[in-house]
């Protein structure tokens, strides 16, 4: 009988990674950052885009699911005379 490889894990990048916050400890179900917790959602993007999030997300030292968390409560504003409809 053969042995089962196990997945190669994959590393984060550092501004990927959940930040630590002393006396806070990580339970299931528990918000940590915000006052409720977090709903799994899909969003389809086109491969620039995702690199454009991952460019701002990645100088901004946040994940890009927090990127946009911050834009949805209007943390970080989207400047209007660029928006155009």
């Amino acid at each position: 009988m053969a042995a089962k490889k196990s997945p190669a894990k994959k590393t984060r990048q550092p501004h990927q990674r959940k930040p630590i916050l002393k006396g806070v400890k990580s339970r299931r179900g528990c918000p940590e950052l915000y006052d409720e917790l977090k709903q799994r959602t899909n969003v389809s993007l086109t491969p620039t885009a995702i690199a454009g999030l991952d460019e701002i997300s990645k100088a901004l030292g946040i994940s890009r699911s927090e990127l946009i968390e911050r834009i949805g409560r209007k943390v970080l504003e989207i400047n209007p005379s660029n928006l155009t409809a």
